[in-house]
């Protein structure tokens, strides 16, 4: 009897740990992240820098900490630049950050954006595509990494005119 009565408390302490793990869920919405500037930093022979500037912008009702972020730049369905930071930003409730970042980008692509440019109406459409690793201040690791995504058209008939 005594060994029925140990093994149901084990088994309860068990059952009971797990469900108390289970409520322990992580619900943050991904941040939303959008470009305001891009800029030619260095052009060399065959690939170019450049400073992005991005606002970041958390959903979440509570403080959002970045650790890093990667991203790719794709102007008309081809991949034009991509880039990490290793900048770390602690983003309060239903705030945003502006993170001024660097890209790179081949030779080879630029010039097939241009040629598309040209041979398009005057349009680009872009698409900005990264995940957004994460965790608090005080552990050094990730402990999430969430996937954001911006699309867009840029009419540059109005630049031109």
């Amino acid at each position: 009897m005594r060994h029925v009565i140990y093994r149901f408390l084990v088994l309860l302490i068990a059952s009971l740990s797990l469900a108390g793990c289970a409520g322990i869920t992580y619900h943050a919405q991904p941040p939303q992240v959008s470009i305001t500037d891009i800029r030619l930093v260095d052009a060399q022979l065959l690939e170019q820098r450049y400073k992005m500037t991005l606002r970041v912008q958390n959903p979440n009702d509570f403080p959002f900490f970045i650790k890093g972020l990667s991203y790719q730049l794709s102007i008309n369905g081809s991949e034009f630049a991509h880039g990490v930071s290793k900048q770390s930003h602690n983003i309060l409730p239903y705030d945003e950050v502006l993170l001024s970042v660097s890209m790179v980008s081949n030779t080879l692509n630029v010039i097939k954006q241009l040629q598309a440019a040209s041979s398009a109406n005057n349009t680009l459409h872009f698409r900005l595509k990264g995940t957004v690793s994460h965790g608090t201040i005080n552990i050094p690791a990730s402990l999430y990494h969430l996937p954001f995504e911006k699309e867009g058209t840029l009419d540059l008939s109005s630049f031109i005119n």
